[in-house]
């Protein structure tokens, strides 16, 4: 059986002056199932290791379908079956990538929800799909936010194509006297948000995958390497984007390990 991931840790405190949760977030971003880079043995390791974590939540990032050179992607039901049986005390919540839009040509042509979105739904697991809630936490409530993949329908032929999100929807069910943490699966969108969105988690750009020389190759973001990898500030709001768990495209990693993101707010 592989290595546990890597386990990276980051301590962040509100910067505006608003009641701030006092908990920690176990982040899994990216996981890429396929056989037999990421197979159902290494995703149900995965899954207790997260458990063993002890986060008080845990926060699902998206792109759970492999889409991997040489790997054979794993249908959602089984994927969905090991992920379920991941347990925190404040809940398990999840937001979708362009990889699990890009396994159901369908719902690209409709924007129905995609075969991943009924997995999910099927086996209770929380999705975010442009929405919001509260969540009463030690220190304070607190808004939990999800937008659904912004690049739900990019292809090599339509790059400029519109995404699922919307953040438009998002917005009004957000108090601006309350804590806020968004996740959002691409972290393109951080500059946009408002300054009462306090922290946002993302994964998508598995922190370049590969590094050569200490820089990624390849970022799939306008925004080239400016999001890439780890904690981000501007102007008080804060960005927290993992380097992912899987791979996409070329089915191995340099220089950047998988990992599982421990997130204590405090």
């Amino acid at each position: 059986m592989s290595a546990p991931a890597r386990v990276t840790r980051y301590r962040i405190t509100a910067r505006r002056d608003v009641p701030a949760p006092r908990l920690s977030l176990a982040l899994v971003a990216d996981l890429h199932a396929c056989r037999p880079f990421m197979d159902l043995p290494r995703i149900r390791a995965l899954v207790a290791q997260t458990n063993a974590l002890g986060a008080d939540m845990i926060l699902l990032l998206g792109d759970y379908v492999g889409h991997v050179y040489g790997g054979r992607s794993l249908p959602p039901e089984p994927v969905t079956e090991a992920l379920a049986q991941l347990s925190a005390p404040l809940g398990v919540f999840a937001v979708f990538g362009n990889h699990d839009w890009k396994d159901d040509r369908q719902a690209r042509a409709t924007g129905d929800p995609t075969i991943w979105h009924r997995a999910f739904a099927a086996h209770g697991l929380p999705c975010l799909n442009n929405d919001a809630l509260t969540i009463e936490a030690p220190g304070g409530a607190f808004t939990l936010a999800g937008l659904d993949s912004q690049r739900a329908f990019r292809s090599f032929w339509h790059r400029d194509a519109p995404g699922a999100d919307r953040l438009d929807q998002v917005l009004p069910k957000l108090d601006p006297a309350r804590f806020t943490l968004l996740m959002a699966h691409e972290p393109d969108i951080f500059p946009e948000l408002p300054g009462h969105i306090d922290l946002t988690v993302s994964g998508h750009t598995h922190g370049g995958q590969i590094l050569p020389f200490g820089q990624p190759l390849v970022v799939p973001s306008r925004f080239g390497t400016r999001y890439a990898y780890g904690h981000t500030e501007e102007e008080g709001r804060q960005l927290v984007v993992s380097g992912g768990l899987g791979c996409s495209g070329p089915p191995f990693r340099y220089r950047r390990p998988p990992e599982l993101v421990l997130l204590e707010i405090a």
